[in-house]
C-alpha cells in the first residue's frame, strides 16, 4: 500500500513527511477524507464480498475509487494516521438511531491522542461532526445545521451529542475509550448470517459531504443541499449506475 496514493485519494497533494502529527494536520486530514470519500453500503445491496482486511479496503477505496461504511473508512483512516505518527486507536460506539443498520452492529470510531489530550475522530458516520472533538472540553462545533458536543456519561463512557436546528440535544452515539482491534469486529459482517441480515435490512445509501452541504443517494432519490440551495429528485433503477458515476465518481 502506498501512503501517497491514500493521500491523493482524499485530495491531499502534500508529501507524507510534511504532515506532522499535530492537531492542525489532523483537522485537515479528517475534512479532506470526508469531502472526498463517500459513506456507502453498495456492496451489501448488490451482495458483493465484504471484508475488513486492510489490503482489500485499500483496493476498494483507493484503487477503485469507492467509499465504504465505518468498518472500512475508519480502518483505512487509522492506518493512515498511524503511518503519519499519530497516537490513534479504534474504539466502539453504540449508535442511538439504528434504523439504517440494526441494533446488533456497533459503530467503529477513532480516538486520537495529541499532547496528552484525547480527541474523537470519525470519517464514516454519514452526516456527522467534521472535526476532531476533545473529550475534556465543552466545545460546541457546527456543520450542516447541526451542533455537536461531547458529554461525559455516568458509567465512565462518553456521548456524542447533537442539536439539529436548535430542537434540543440528543445522543448521536455513546462510546468507550477502550482500545479495539480488527479482530474485535471482523466477524460482524464476515459471518454469513450477519451479512445476510444486514443486506436484507439496510436501504441503499451513498452520501458525501460538500464544502457547505451534502449530496445523498437513497434507493430512488437524490437529495442535494449546499448553503440555502436544496433540491430533491427521483431516479429510476435504470439510471442508478449513471447517477453513481456522475455524482459520486463510483463505477461498479
Amino acid at each position: 500500500m502506498e501512503i501517497g496514493k491514500i493521500l491523493k485519494r482524499i485530495g491531499i497533494d502534500d508529501e507524507p513527511s510534511s504532515l506532522n502529527p499535530n492537531l492542525e494536520n489532523l483537522k485537515k486530514l479528517q475534512e479532506s477524507y470526508i469531502l472526498n470519500v463517500p459513506y456507502e453500503n453498495l456492496d451489501f445491496i448488490f451482495k458483493k464480498e465484504f471484508s475488513v482486511n486492510i489490503l482489500k479496503i485499500y483496493e476498494k477505496i483507493v484503487c477503485n475509487n469507492r467509499g465504504g461504511i465505518c468498518y472500512e473508512s475508519n480502518t483505512l483512516f487509522v492506518y493512515l494516521l498511524k503511518y503519519l505518527g499519530y497516537d490513534a486507536k479504534m474504539i466502539f460506539a453504540k449508535v442511538e438511531d439504528t434504523s439504517y443498520i440494526g441494533a446488533n452492529y456497533p459503530h467503529l470510531a477513532l480516538l486520537v491522542t495529541i499532547d496528552n489530550k484525547d480527541y474523537l475522530v470519525d470519517v464514516a458516520n454519514g452526516r456527522n461532526v467534521r472535526v476532531p472533538l476533545a473529550l475534556d472540553e465543552d466545545t460546541i462545533v457546527e456543520s450542516e445545521d447541526i451542533q455537536y458536543q461531547i458529554q461525559p456519561c455516568a458509567n465512565g463512557e462518553y456521548a456524542l451529542m447533537y442539536n439539529y436546528k436548535s430542537k434540543g440535544w440528543q445522543i448521536r452515539y455513546q462510546f468507550s475509550t477502550k482500545k479495539k482491534s480488527i479482530t474485535d469486529f471482523s466477524s460482524v459482517f464476515e459471518n454469513k448470517k450477519n451479512y445476510e441480515q444486514f443486506s436484507s435490512y439496510a436501504p441503499l445509501l451513498v452520501t458525501k459531504a460538500l464544502k457547505d452541504g451534502r449530496i445523498t443517494l437513497t434507493n430512488d432519490m437524490i437529495t442535494y443541499k449546499e448553503n440555502s440551495d436544496k433540491r430533491v429528485w427521483g431516479i429510476s433503477l435504470e439510471n442508478r449506475a449513471e447517477v453513481l458515476r456522475d455524482y459520486f465518481n463510483i463505477q461498479l
